[in-house]
């Protein structure tokens, strides 16, 4: 009798827990993007920086840099060791230039320390988000990664409270403090993965073949198979998978330019249209969290039956209309960002959870699954640099400038959406690579 394979499995606590253990470097990039985005403001009131400066701009755009050089560097790095080692090396990279980053004593330093921790969660990304669809059954394959990417808003609405409860500590102080939260939450992730199991189908691409049934046999139960692995080399990322790669690095891309460069400034936004009361644009941001969660529990619900492709073009399409409606509505009163903000996080989620951990994970071969990924985090989040770096350039010609400047990638991402996106829901890894 022929076993079944790993992808009929229904969906066990061990793959819930896999995939908690596993977001937990989403959550910890959510937490850490959202806390500068809001201490930037408290940053550069203690060293005298101008919110219109290129060092503000890289001061927020620092941790993307070292995404940019982690995820490619240790994308590939994981494809030969596993993900099991590399998900234990970029948390202690997180918790110690995070607490570095808490105790600098200038800018520079605070730039410094903070693309070294980028680095770490640039390598979070791939991993994560490998294992956990290596392990997912192919039918609900979509629902565990979009449970997966759901944490960065977790992370989101922690670092909220956190900059809201530490605020009183004053201008000299909390922004630190803020800082090196993350660091604490990040150190009991250490112990966690190191009891999780590697990746059965990486330890069989690699030939391990005993190695992986022993892990489908503690984690999954007897009786499982594990797909055969092709043998694929870096050289057929850029060949055979041309199209699919095309169609990933540029729709990331672009999504990042208008995700990253309009969601980093919010504050500042919220600040330089007139709502300056501190407290009062933390609260704002705390307030937005819940509702991109929601936004991915619907997700999670319909991805793996209306599938990736139209989901997409539907939370694409909200973000260009919001951008289109921005100006004329915070021109009537600033307090109107919130909502629209709040509209927009919560649409961005669906293609960009789509991107960042179904897409991009699910459209390679195991062997160049985790240099795919890597590749296509690196070059997102040069999209949000360059939206970060930008954003206040052009802005300063009107706002209106900045807003059409991140809509006309948006319809880029759509073109590229509406024209190359495959669908992948229902199939196993194995079957859409082929």
């Amino acid at each position: 009798m022929k076993r079944r394979s790993i992808d009929d499995v229904p969906v066990k606590r061990f793959h819930w827990a896999l995939t908690t253990m596993a977001a937990m470097g989403v959550f910890l990039d959510g937490y850490d993007l959202n806390v500068i985005a809001f201490s930037v403001l408290l940053i550069s009131s203690y060293f005298k920086l101008p919110t219109t400066g290129t060092l503000y701009a890289l001061l927020l755009s620092s941790g993307l840099i070292g995404m940019a050089i982690g995820g490619v560097t240790f994308g590939r790095i994981a494809d030969r060791i596993g993900r099991k080692s590399m998900f234990i090396i970029d948390i202690i990279m997180f918790i110690i230039f995070t607490a570095l980053s808490a105790v600098a004593t200038n800018v520079a330093e605070i730039i410094i320390f903070r693309v070294l921790m980028g680095i770490g969660i640039g390598a979070d990304y791939p991993i994560s988000s490998s294992l956990i669809a290596e392990f997912a059954p192919s039918k609900e394959r979509g629902k565990l990664l979009m449970y997966g990417i759901m944490f960065y808003w977790f992370g989101v609405l922690v670092s909220g409270a956190v900059n809201y409860f530490v605020l009183p500590l004053g201008f000299a102080l909390s922004w630190r403090v803020a800082l090196g939260v993350g660091a604490a939450i990040a150190v009991p992730v250490i112990a966690a993965r190191w009891i999780m199991p590697e990746s059965a189908r990486w330890l069989k691409s690699v030939g391990k073949q005993e190695q992986a049934e022993n892990v489908v046999k503690k984690t999954l139960g007897g009786g499982y198979q594990i797909p055969e692995q092709g043998r694929a080399g870096t050289g057929e990322l850029f060949t055979k998978h041309w199209k699919v790669l095309t169609f990933v690095l540029v729709t990331w891309f672009a999504f990042d330019i208008g995700s990253y460069g309009f969601g980093f400034y919010t504050p500042t936004l919220y600040y330089e249209l007139g709502i300056t009361n501190l407290k009062t644009i933390v609260l704002f941001g705390t307030l937005t969290a819940p509702f991109p969660i929601i936004a991915y529990i619907a997700l999670m619900k319909f991805i793996d039956r209306t599938g990736r492709k139209l989901l997409s073009l539907i939370g694409f399409a909200v973000m260009a209309l919001v951008l289109v409606a921005l100006v004329p509505l915070v021109m009537v009163s600033p307090y109107a960002l919130l909502p629209l903000f709040i509209i927009f996080a919560s649409f961005e989620q669906w293609p960009g959870g789509i991107l960042s951990f179904s897409y991009s994970t699910e459209l390679f071969p195991t062997r160049v699954r985790g240099l795919a990924q890597g590749l296509a985090t690196t070059v997102s989040r040069i999209g949000g640099i360059l939206g970060v770096l930008l954003f206040p350039v052009i802005k300063g010609y009107g706002l209106i400038y900045g807003t059409t400047f991140f809509l006309a990638f948006i319809l880029v991402a759509i073109a590229f959406t509406a024209l190359a996106a495959p669908e992948t829901k229902g199939q196993s890894l194995e079957e859409i690579s082929s």
